[in-house]
């Protein structure tokens, strides 16, 4: 259930990502506390796990600060709130493979000229890829 939500919750991202570069925060607060009271009134016994994962998105939102915002503080709230949903675990393996995939694009990129040393794009597609290569296996 909640990998579904997650899936859904990235798509939206996703959308608002290409389309103007940029997430719409209240979107990720919203969806990080629905899943938390959802965990909290199914009793899923793995609160360490999900606050945790949301840790991992503050510490994205951190970096995103330390390098003004060479990484967004979108990204940073997303990456929290899909924590809160999947727990630690599932969020690192996805972040692991979306900063991959985001790898590959822009090595990519820069190999057929389509773009220079320190130009942006959009990460949460990249979350999105992840989130459902992670959801096949």
């Amino acid at each position: 259930m909640f990998t579904a939500l997650t899936g859904i919750f990235l798509g939206v991202c996703t959308v608002t990502d290409l389309r103007k570069k940029q997430i719409w925060w209240p979107l990720s607060l919203i969806f990080m506390v629905t899943v938390m009271a959802l965990h909290f009134i199914r009793g899923d016994g793995n609160l360490g796990g999900f606050l945790a994962g949301i840790f991992l998105g503050a510490g994205l939102w951190i970096v995103s600060w330390a390098t003004r915002q060479a990484v967004g503080y979108g990204d940073g709230l997303t990456v929290a709130a899909c924590g809160a949903a999947l727990g630690f675990v599932q969020v690192f393996q996805i972040l692991l493979l979306a900063l991959c995939f985001s790898a590959v694009w822009s090595g990519l990129l820069l190999v057929f000229w389509k773009a220079k040393w320190g130009d942006s794009f959009p990460f949460v597609p990249f979350l999105l890829a992840a989130q459902l290569c992670m959801a096949v296996m």
